[in-house]
């Protein structure tokens, strides 16, 4: 079957790069790889039904009534039902008795299994390859979230003990496609293939948060797990049947893109054959390394306050419906998306023109993307109901957040690209440690509490963790292969290749 698929691919793509096709099956798959990740989050305000004792209106609708008197009378028509263009979400609650705590529980479930096969994903990847480990996560996650209505009406945990094995399985996607980069993806492209690939996944929730709320005003929140848990198993039919691990391997590459790979991977210092043994020791003693995983830490507890607390923020606090909350919820990820775009375009082109080499880029791009979103955190603090400011400073906060692509999270294919896989897998293991943390602890300290003061002490939590994670970074990070990217045993042989290569490409970025 995947022979005749691929000769008629040859027939009628014969001039698309083999290497595009695989950037396209990618977006497509990071799409529904967070479409059934990030469901839950929004799904959530549906599900639960408010707590009577925190009072059934929004602090900032109640403001607005009492300042107005009635809805009508509100500059912004704030408080108008839905369909008469204000905010009104008072009247929409769940089947779900759960507090906030409990949420908090909930939301963190996919983080506990998300953190156990990092490491064992990347790895995988490494030895046996992307097209299974990758596709396999993504199966996983449809079948999880077609079943998630039941589990959820039967015991919360029991949906907490279907989003920990969705998260386990789930762990391995992030370090499997960065093996796959490593193979496929020349150095002086991989910025912009991240962006645009990896951060589909950003799209994915821009895309997803509207969608669920379209479906959950129609036809209710079980719905809403179904259409997004669908859609990956469909995907999976066609990357199984597509997808191929290695340029050689691909039966339709042309012989010019298959030189150009090649020849451009062994420049970057990834040799054809794959180093096996894992240099752990070197690995765990790097400070390069480290620099990326301090500063994906304080990137994902950022990160992770707008994914999974965002729409209820958005309806507790701001009093959005949940059609509204969709809307408004998606627009600071889709400027991220823009914003990764962006940056790593901009990134590619300073260091192809040689006007900042690898680490100088690097560096840059993550001051913009953790600084960046620090400052404007302060302003949301001090904008209190005025929902257009809030709005328009976390879109501009998750803006400058889109500059990860041309930093942190390409920085391990610059260090390591033998090992890369394994490399994204131990920085995500530990960053990840964000994704159960923070809403546990929003939870507990919202629980009873949703305020608008106890959410400004939520946002006040995460701007020192942006700063001090930076700061770290930028002293110990590094654009150079390190010397044990060729495997213990060729240490010193690798770090007299590694700095000629170095040479060879500082020579080809000036001349291009």
């Amino acid at each position: 079957m995947g022979g005749k698929i691929d000769s008629f691919l040859t027939a009628t793509m014969g001039g698309v790069p083999a290497r595009l096709v695989l950037a396209a099956m990618a977006w497509f798959g990071f799409l529904n790889l967070y479409m059934v990740r990030v469901n839950l989050p929004f799904i959530i305000v549906a599900m639960v039904r408010r707590n009577e004792s925190s009072g059934s209106t929004s602090p900032c609708l109640s403001t607005i009534n009492a300042t107005y008197g009635n809805a009508s009378a509100s500059p912004d028509g704030a408080g108008l039902p839905e369909g008469q263009g204000g905010r009104g979400a008072a009247h929409e609650e769940g089947e779900m008795f759960w507090d906030a705590t409990t949420q908090g529980f909930v939301l963190a479930g996919f983080g506990y299994g998300y953190t156990t096969t990092q490491i064992v994903g990347g790895r995988l990847a490494e030895l046996y390859g992307t097209r299974w480990v990758f596709g396999t996560c993504i199966l996983a996650g449809g079948i999880c979230s077609v079943l998630s209505p039941v589990a959820a009406r039967t015991h919360y945990g029991l949906l907490i003990a279907l989003r920990i094995v969705q998260g386990i399985l789930q762990g391995v996607s992030w370090p499997s496609m960065h093996a796959c980069v490593a193979r496929w993806i020349p150095p002086l492209e991989r910025s912009r293939f991240v962006a645009a690939v990896y951060f589909a996944a950003t799209l994915s929730i821009a895309l997803t948060l509207p969608l669920c709320g379209v479906i959950i005003a129609a036809h209710g929140w079980a719905a809403a797990f179904y259409v997004t848990g669908a859609l990956s198993l469909a995907w999976c039919v066609f990357w199984f049947a597509f997808m191929h691990d290695s340029p050689r391997q691909h039966p339709r590459i042309s012989d010019q893109e298959l030189s150009y790979i090649e020849d451009a991977l062994r420049t970057s210092g990834t040799s054809s054959s794959r180093a096996t043994k894992l240099p752990m020791k070197s690995i765990l003693t790097s400070l390069p390394v480290w620099a990326i995983v301090v500063g994906d830490v304080g990137n994902t507890f950022g990160l992770s306050l707008f994914l999974s607390q965002l729409p209820t923020y958005m309806k507790t606090i701001q009093g959005f419906s949940i059609r509204q909350n969709g809307v408004i919820s998606a627009i600071p990820f889709l400027m991220r998306y823009a914003g990764a775009l962006t940056w790593s375009n901009l990134g590619d082109w300073l260091i192809r023109k040689g006007h900042l080499s690898i680490v100088q880029s690097r560096r840059l791009f993550s001051v913009v993307a953790m600084w960046g979103p620090g400052a404007l955190i302060i302003g949301v603090v001090y904008s209190g109901c005025n929902w257009q400011a809030i709005v328009t400073l976390i879109s501009l906060a998750l803006f400058f957040n889109g500059a990860v692509t041309a930093s942190i999270i390409v920085n391990h294919t610059d260090i390591a690209p033998n090992f890369s896989g394994t490399l994204f897998g131990f920085a995500n293991t530990l960053c990840s440690v964000g994704s159960f943390i923070v809403p546990v602890m929003v939870g507990y300290m919202t629980d009873g509490q949703q305020t608008l003061a106890q959410w400004q002490k939520v946002f006040w939590v995460f701007i020192p963790i942006y700063i001090v994670t930076e700061i770290f970074y930028l002293v110990f990070s590094s654009g150079d292969v390190q010397p044990w990217n060729y495997g213990e045993a060729d240490e010193r042989k690798g770090d007299a290749e590694a700095s000629e290569l170095d040479k060879l490409q500082g020579e080809k970025a000036i001349k291009a």
